[in-house]
């Protein structure tokens, strides 16, 4: 069961980081909606944008949307370096309480973050005493599934239910085989429990991110903050989003067997949350 919790204030301040590359085109629209989306949240918050080796106008139209808005922050790469370094870099001077990123590869909605502010919010009762969520990924949904994998799916959890006693959730939307493929894998290996580990909209306690370095350079760095979470015994939660048909991207795990095989952590310390 679960229920809201009293502890933690609506102010809670927020870090949006969002890593662009040659968005020139449409970065100033796509930004100040998100602005202009969140403005009625009731919080503060820092806006973060790290231009990672962009050779077009993005620079120029950074340096308008930093003149309209002070909390407004830039980062630049001289080289392209990667989706993961390009939240490292973010880290780096990422001071409030919750840290949230996106990506403009996929028309996420900036409303969307509150539900995933809704689900961070919530107290989860555990044998050990109430506890609250310490991360929260987005699930992209609003493709169909094929019919095939409708009837595999359902055999899983017929399955699942018969000799397990309980069945998984039902997958929110199609993401493409090779997508499942990768989140399956990643559970497989690393104990990753989300159905969508690619997905670039995830909220996060800022001061757990201090208790790891993210080692990946690229977008595996999705799945190697969760694994890492996961093994800290963190709690975490997905929430489907606004239901979106558009294309999803591949994405590159290329620095999987970097993280497998040796993954960092830092000493542990007290955290408060």
């Amino acid at each position: 069961m679960t229920q809201p919790s009293p502890e933690l204030s609506v102010l809670d301040g927020i870090t949006v980081v969002i890593p662009v590359q040659n968005r020139g085109t449409t970065l100033h629209a796509v930004v100040t909606d998100w602005i202009s989306g969140t403005a009625d949240f009731g919080r503060e918050i820092d806006w973060v944008i790290v231009d990672d080796g962009s050779t077009d106008n993005t620079a120029t139209v950074l340096d308008t949307l930093r003149a309209a808005h002070p909390l407004l922050t830039v980062h630049r790469h001289p080289l392209p370096q990667g989706y993961g370094a390009c939240l490292r870099t973010a880290l780096a001077t990422a001071t409030r309480p919750l840290f949230f990123y996106t990506s403009l590869d996929y028309p996420y909605t900036p409303t969307d973050l509150k539900l995933l502010l809704k689900q961070i919010e919530t107290k989860v009762e555990m044998i050990e005493g109430d506890k609250l969520v310490d991360a929260v990924s987005g699930v992209r949904t609003g493709r169909p599934h094929p019919g095939i994998w409708k009837f595999a799916g359902g055999a899983y959890r017929l399955f699942c239910r018969i000799v397990l006693g309980s069945a998984p959730e039902r997958i929110s939307g199609w993401l493409g085989f090779r997508s499942h493929f990768r989140s399956w894998w990643a559970w497989l290996l690393m104990g990753v429990p989300l159905t969508d580990v690619n997905s670039a909209f995830k909220l996060i306690r800022r001061p757990l991110l201090d208790r790891f370095p993210l080692q990946s350079d690229g977008d595996f760095v999705h799945a190697e903050i969760f694994a890492k979470l996961t093994f800290l015994s963190c709690l975490v939660a997905e929430v489907p989003l606004s239901p979106k048909p558009d294309v999803i991207s591949p994405t590159i795990w290329s620095e999987f067997a970097v993280v497998l095989k040796d993954a960092h952590f830092h000493p542990a310390i007290p955290v408060t949350l």
